[in-house]
């Protein structure tokens, strides 16, 4: 139990580590070091569990780190799966806080966040890329994410993103 402790510890603070950007961010850190270094879970797994941890409330980090780690060791280990992931943000805050009002104007701050903004970026299209290709088995699949996603460039952002989800949810209903 204590290795498997130490185990979600390990991949945890690397996915908490790792999320600068927020949640989408974080996707292709869990597929790594969950699917590929621990294979705790499958890809397909993965794709389920994002959908219900973007479902429920709260980060999908979070939401993630507390099922894989009662999967993997019961509420101990959601415990210890939940603490790892927030524990380098929660430290990196303590840490850079004081200095913000001081580094925030600095130039080689703004180009590392320049350069930070990019990569995850980059994260964020290889998130799309990966859930896309579990989630879109078929030509309908396909023309139903186009729609929604016109719907929300045509909107500007208006559109509350519910209502996106609950339209293609009733579509489903009604199609599949």
């Amino acid at each position: 139990m204590i290795s498997s402790h130490l185990q979600l510890i390990k991949s945890f603070v690397v996915v908490g580590l790792g999320a600068y950007g927020g949640g989408l961010v974080t996707i292709p850190l869990i597929q790594h070091e969950i699917v590929t270094v621990q294979a705790w879970l499958t890809f397909k797994e993965l794709a389920s569990l994002l959908a219900i941890a973007q479902m429920t409330p709260g980060p999908i980090a979070i939401n993630a780190a507390t099922f894989v780690g009662y999967r993997i060791s019961g509420f101990s280990g959601s415990l210890v799966s939940t603490l790892a992931v927030v524990l380098p943000s929660v430290c990196l805050m303590a840490l850079v806080a004081p200095f913000v009002d001081r580094i925030c104007h600095n130039l080689h701050v703004k180009r590392i966040q320049a350069g930070f903004q990019i990569g995850v970026l980059s994260l964020i299209i290889f998130a799309t890329w990966s859930y896309g290709s579990v989630a879109i088995t078929g030509f309908f699949d396909l023309l139903l994410a186009l729609m929604a996603f016109l719907a929300l460039v045509a909107s500007e952002g208006k559109l509350h993103p519910v209502m996106v989800i609950l339209a293609c949810g009733l579509i489903g209903l009604v199609v599949y």
